[in-house]
């Protein structure tokens, strides 16, 4: 438990020194994999008792979804993301491992778990003061994201992180939207 405990302190003072942290540990495909699957599950519970153990929709406007399909879509869509950045940085000349890349946005997971707790926790007190912590901690995490990411991607620089993370979204949507239409949905549809 320290090890996580020193990782989440290194993680709130040096994105970067804990993203070299994480990258160290070398792990293989099938233990990054694991370690995702466990982080996707912990979120997946998180938003099932949020929600009072009911369906849940990822995004206003989405049908609820059963915990299996939300797993899913939540699992594939990270991978898919984590492909897209990965395969970005290739051209700004980023070396690192796809494992690695699994790992980072498996401690961004839990970090957002442990945010979430906190937040349903501070909505007991006051709503407000918990939607100013929302927009620190919306800002922090994409502080935290991109020092992981330049890390794990041995870029040298947060602003190309940050810009390999925009495309890597840019291109996980194309690429969604692709594969929806040609699996016989609608633009309209699609578009939602």
């Amino acid at each position: 438990m320290s090890f996580m405990t020193n990782l989440l302190r290194l993680t709130l003072t040096d994105p970067k020194a804990a993203g070299e942290h994480i990258v160290s540990l070398r792990l293989s495909v099938g233990v990054a994999l694991s370690a995702f699957c466990v982080t996707i599950i912990m979120a997946v519970i998180l938003m099932f008792v949020l929600s009072g153990f009911k369906p849940t929709a990822m995004f206003p406007g989405l049908a609820p979804m059963s915990p299996v399909n939300l797993f899913a879509i939540m699992g594939f869509g990270t991978l898919g993301l984590v492909g897209c950045i990965w395969l970005s940085a290739r051209a700004f000349g980023g070396a690192g491992r796809f494992s690695d890349g699994i790992l980072v946005f498996s401690w961004i997971q839990i970090l957002q778990v442990l945010l979430q707790i906190f937040q349903t926790a501070l909505m007991m007190i006051s709503n407000t003061l918990a939607g100013l912590i929302s927009l620190f901690a919306t800002g922090l995490l994409f502080w935290i994201l991109f020092g992981l990411l330049t890390a794990w991607l041995h870029l040298g620089s947060m602003w190309k992180a940050a810009l390999c993370f925009v495309i890597g979204v840019i291109g996980l949507s194309m690429g969604s939207a692709f594969i929806l239409v040609s699996l016989g949905f609608s633009p309209e549809q699609v578009a939602l």
